[in-house]
């Protein structure tokens, strides 16, 4: 089943074995988030940021020395792993100067968390999906990531979310038309709507094994097969100036969630 455990050495690992206090500790901090990757791995991010990577015959992979050239280096103690989280998210904090992408970073984690019930219209599943670029034909040159997976109970859809955060990300590289474009040239691709649905099963059986979805996901995935797949675009302003010129160029040409951030709200409601 696409992103899940294929074998039960991590999973048991995160559940009752020496990976336990570390699962613990990420299932109660609002800022980091633990998705399932191919190949039996377990990721853990913090605003985007790879802070430690699990697998399930070797030991894990800590953050990345870009992030503490010259600083003292995290140290993870498997029974108590909160000083390493602490550390590492400091030495995140200070590595990124881009401020704009922290606050966008954080924007996602909130929506990821908050959207991580049957109780909303949208379940969110995973943060920066890829699929294998190499099976993508005559796709743009930069690879694609998609912001969020989410499920959309009412409609049984698949949906790839795209977060812009302000007028200026809007434009460009990686910009709302760049990114359906992208979109497209997935979605032309059977084995891209296979394996996003092969994914998206995987992803939710293996959150709801570590606990990480406290529902019956039994209803859920028996329509995945019959889910739909779209895009659409989730807008956070900061002003309603912003928001007023966004629906005058965006508007009626992508489906979109719209979210006021000064109303601290990231719960995704009906707006596609």
């Amino acid at each position: 089943m696409g992103r899940s455990f294929s074998n039960n050495r991590l999973l048991d690992k995160l559940i009752k074995g020496e990976y336990v206090h570390i699962l613990e500790y990420v299932k109660k901090d609002d800022f980091l988030r633990i998705e399932m990757r191919v190949n039996n791995q377990a990721k853990i991010y913090y605003k985007k940021s790879l802070i430690m990577t699990l697998f399930p015959s070797r030991e894990p992979m800590l953050l990345s020395s870009g992030y503490y050239q010259n600083k003292p280096k995290p140290v993870l103690i498997l029974d108590n792993p909160e000083s390493y989280f602490i550390s590492a998210k400091q030495l995140v904090e200070e590595h990124k100067r881009d401020i704009k992408k922290n606050i966008e970073f954080e924007i996602q984690q909130r929506i990821a968390k908050v959207n991580s019930t049957t109780n909303n219209r949208f379940l969110v599943l995973d943060m920066e999906y890829q699929f294998a670029q190499d099976k993508v034909q005559n796709r743009t040159k930069e690879k694609t990531r998609f912001d969020i997976v989410a499920i959309d109970l009412k409609f049984n859809k698949i949906i790839l979310f795209e977060l812009k955060q302000g007028l200026n990300s809007l434009s460009g590289t990686s910009g709302a038309d760049d990114h359906f474009v992208r979109y497209q040239e997935h979605i032309k691709h059977p084995q891209f709507i296979t394996a996003l649905r092969e994914d998206v099963k995987g992803i939710l059986w293996s959150k709801k094994q570590l606990g990480l979805f406290d529902f019956d996901i039994n209803q859920i995935m028996q329509k995945i097969e019959q889910a739909k797949i779209d895009y659409a675009v989730i807008f956070a302003a900061h002003t309603i100036e912003e928001l007023n010129r966004y629906k005058q160029q965006f508007g009626s040409k992508y489906k979109t969630i719209y979210i006021n951030i000064q109303s601290n709200n990231f719960i995704l409601n009906d707006g596609i």
